[in-house]
């Protein structure tokens, strides 16, 4: 049997063990494919993508350079392979070397040539790091705009991205960029502005669809369902459309039973940006609610269309669209603070009460009442692309206040941002780094248990708490915050306003900030947190006076 054969069979089998997912068997073929065709692009693309799936991304990496370096026909694949790569790993640098390369051997396809130019990492060694980047990513948003070669792409199958969300992350007012973005997504898909629906005719209720891929087990799913569900279904006809992305889950499974019993109808959205526009156009829609636009790709465009008299966004991602389609964005008045028009694209509408119906959470396993009184352990549970440069100095200087306290992290999925994270920490804190700990990602019952074990919370500077802050509550562990001007930053504040705490841990300054997490770490914090369950109780779950606010606020909208 000659070398060429000995490669087919073995390529084969790793082909086969890779459809069954037998990973680890499927490497040892295709190392044994190359071992007779050292340059088989096939059988290194393969072996590439099975050591992205199991998150071996420097042997990806190693395997992908190797089949660019080879410079053969149906290369391309290799060029993609390692720009998402680099994408995924948050490698700015390399992926800018590698655009360059790719780009001057046209190894990339439109879509491709466009991704790499519009990247924007999601995390940063500095504040030095972020003002640099954004300043260039500033001059390439320009620079595709005023491109008349910049390709055209279709929305029914090469959907880019949209980056607005890791713009969110770096401590920057994004009114502008978001801006300029929407004149690029909309000069890159031309077609955008041939849909045209007529939203003149009147309904008998006020009809309103609320749309969003995380109508599953999902922060979104926490935040919203409980506008779906109570709103006055009298008066008003819900709808609620899924994207055919959606994972399935135990509250998918829920919204969908629920139809009965709360009297809105469920759809998934078809595969077609076409489909998608036909079957929504088809519901006369008076409201289209979004509730986190930026967060999908697969819904994302159709905001840039009107299908319906009035569309509203709100603080499921709280950052303003620069997307004049969008009509509104739903705030409150406990969350916005002078000046507030000015950082939105939309209309703002203040309700009196976060706008939201939340639902306590439910625990079986609930910790002991010792548990309620550990001291200085300090808990920062949220996502790790939160943690903007600026907040090393506080979890330093905690860490110097408190020799012996604690501060935990959550790592995150692929544990490339833990490791950023800590790389980062460890050169600016040279004294009780091993006091940093990160913890493997937890159920929500175990979330919730370790905010309740904990002494202290800390909400992250620029991008804070939201829905992981109401979810705290449930043991009423305190969390201390340092508002900005910006909503995203702010939702802490509001929850303490609505459960009208006195003397909350909001604080206006570093140092302040710093005190106050070592106060109460070290404090007998369990008649605090009882206070705090308490009002949590009385007025931040299942508060029955929003959705009367809410539904006035729709009425307002349709018969004005």
């Amino acid at each position: 049997m000659n070398v060429v054969e000995l490669a087919k069979i073995n390529f084969q089998k790793g082909i086969d063990l890779y459809s069954k997912k037998k990973y680890l068997e499927a490497i040892d073929y295709f190392k044994k494919t190359l071992e007779y065709a050292p340059q088989s692009i096939p059988a290194l693309e393969n072996l590439s993508k099975i050591y992205i799936k199991i998150k071996k991304y420097d042997k990806a990496e190693k395997v992908l350079l190797n089949l660019i370096s080879l410079n053969k026909e149906g290369d391309e694949v290799g060029y993609e392979l390692l720009l998402y790569t680099y994408i995924d790993q948050n490698e700015y640098s390399k992926l800018k070397n590698l655009q360059k390369h790719a780009l001057k051997k046209k190894k990339y396809n439109p879509k491709n040539q466009i991704r790499s130019k519009i990247f924007y990492p999601n995390f940063f060694s500095s504040e030095d790091e972020i003002k640099e980047t954004r300043e260039k990513f500033y001059q390439e948003i320009d620079s595709l705009i005023s491109d008349e070669r910049l390709p055209n792409l279709s929305l029914s199958n090469s959907l880019l991205k949209p980056i607005n969300f890791e713009l969110s992350y770096d401590g920057k007012d994004n009114l502008a960029i978001n801006t300029k973005l929407t004149k690029l997504y909309k000069k890159i898909y031309p077609e955008i502005e041939n849909f045209k629906i007529d939203t003149s005719k009147k309904n008998e209720k006020i009809t309103i669809g609320f749309i969003s891929e995380f109508f599953t087990d999902h922060t979104i799913m926490k935040l919203f369902r409980g506008i779906i569900y109570k709103i006055d279904k009298n008066i008003f006809d819900i709808f609620v459309f899924h994207s055919n992305k959606t994972l399935p889950g135990e509250k998918f499974i829920e919204i969908n039973e629920n139809e009965v019993l709360y009297n809105h109808k469920n759809f998934i959205l078809p595969k077609e940006f076409q489909d998608k526009v036909d079957l929504i156009a088809s519901k006369n829609l008076d409201i289209l609610f979004y509730p986190d636009i930026h967060m999908s790709t697969d819904l994302f465009y159709l905001t840039l269309v009107k299908l319906a008299k009035y569309q509203i966004t709100s603080w499921g991602h709280p950052e303003t669209t620069g997307n004049y389609k969008i009509d509104y964005f739903l705030s409150s008045n406990l969350l916005e603070v002078e000046g507030y028009k000015n950082r939105y694209s939309e209309k703002v509408i203040l309700s009196d009460y976060l706008p939201m119906y939340f639902y306590k959470p439910k625990v079986i396993n609930q910790i002991s009442e010792d548990q309620l009184n550990n001291k200085k352990i300090y808990f920062c549970p949220q996502t790790l692309i939160k943690m903007h440069p600026s907040f090393d100095e506080a979890i330093k200087k905690i860490l110097y206040e408190d020799k012996k306290g604690q501060i935990i992290f959550i790592q995150d999925g692929n544990k490339v941002l833990n490791k950023l994270f800590f790389e980062r920490l460890k050169k600016k804190i040279p004294e009780g780094i091993d006091r940093i700990k990160f913890i493997e990602r937890l159920t929500v019952e175990e979330y919730l248990n370790y905010c309740g074990s904990s002494s202290v919370i800390l909400d992250p500077f620029w991008f804070g708490a939201g829905n992981s802050f109401h979810e705290s509550m449930f043991y009423g562990t305190p969390t201390v915050t340092m508002p900005t001007e910006y909503l995203k930053s702010r939702i802490v504040t509001g929850a303490y306003k609505q459960m009208k705490i006195e003397n909350p841990p909001v604080t206006d300054n570093l140092e302040n900030y710093v005190s106050k997490c070592v106060e109460l770490a070290n404090s007998d914090n369990y008649e605090l947190k009882k206070y705090y369950r308490q009002q949590a109780d009385k007025y931040l779950y299942e508060n029955k006076n929003v959705i009367p606010e809410l539904e006035n606020i729709f009425k307002s909208l349709v018969n004005c």
